[in-house]
């Protein structure tokens, strides 16, 4: 666990996820069990199936266990646990959408293996998951440095993934002009992830003499 974990200020759960921070499982558990209804039905909406929306909140919990001692506390417990089940869930989605559409009940022919042998687990492993996390924060991060036009026009094309159409009918401006908004953020937010990147390979001594 990192020692500077800490629950966000204004989360109603912070004294159950400093516990669990601390290593309480019976904390933990309680968070999850707070969740997972909530979780469940925002995987429902991106999976539009039950057992696969099933299957993200456990990835995306399995995910958030093993990778409880990064949570730095930026977000409340239960945003960043919606972050982690959107990812598993939308990464599933596209696994599921690459997969052939074959029966894995139909008979092999000569030496073939059956399908069910033949196509691997599309589930992504928590690692997986959680890396998108890392990635949403960072740019979430550089978000807030951008004007709110920008910002909010990122946002509700990009990560809420309105159509172009809808977007700029909620903003009030042209397609045309919406587009030029994302162009800009996307470049602000590319430099400032680039910047981000230089800045933690180079270490706290970057720049000093030997």
């Amino acid at each position: 666990m990192s020692a500077t974990s800490e629950p966000h200020k204004t989360d109603p759960e912070a004294p159950l996820v400093r516990k669990a921070l601390e290593g309480d499982s019976e904390a933990l558990d309680k968070l999850f069990a707070r969740n997972t209804r909530a979780l469940y039905q925002i995987a429902l909406r991106v999976l539009g199936n039950r057992e696969d929306a099933e299957d993200a909140v456990q990835e995306g919990l399995l995910a958030a266990y093993r990778n409880l001692p990064r949570f730095e506390g930026r977000a409340k417990f239960s945003t960043w646990l919606t972050r982690i089940v959107i990812n598993a869930a939308r990464m599933r989605l596209r696994s599921l959408k690459a997969r052939p559409a074959v029966s894995l009940d139909e008979s092999p022919s000569g030496e073939e293996r059956p399908p069910a042998e033949r196509f691997a687990d599309p589930s992504p492993n928590p690692e997986q998951v959680y890396a998108g996390v890392e990635l949403a924060d960072r740019v979430e991060e550089n978000l807030e440095k951008l004007s709110p036009a920008l910002s909010e026009s990122f946002r509700m094309r990009e990560i809420e993934e309105l159509s172009t159409e809808e977007t700029a009918k909620a903003l009030g401006v042209s397609p045309n002009a919406l587009k030029a908004r994302i162009w800009r953020a996307r470049r602000a937010l590319a430099t400032g992830l680039e910047a981000g990147l230089r800045g933690a390979f180079a270490g706290p001594d970057a720049g000093q003499e030997a």
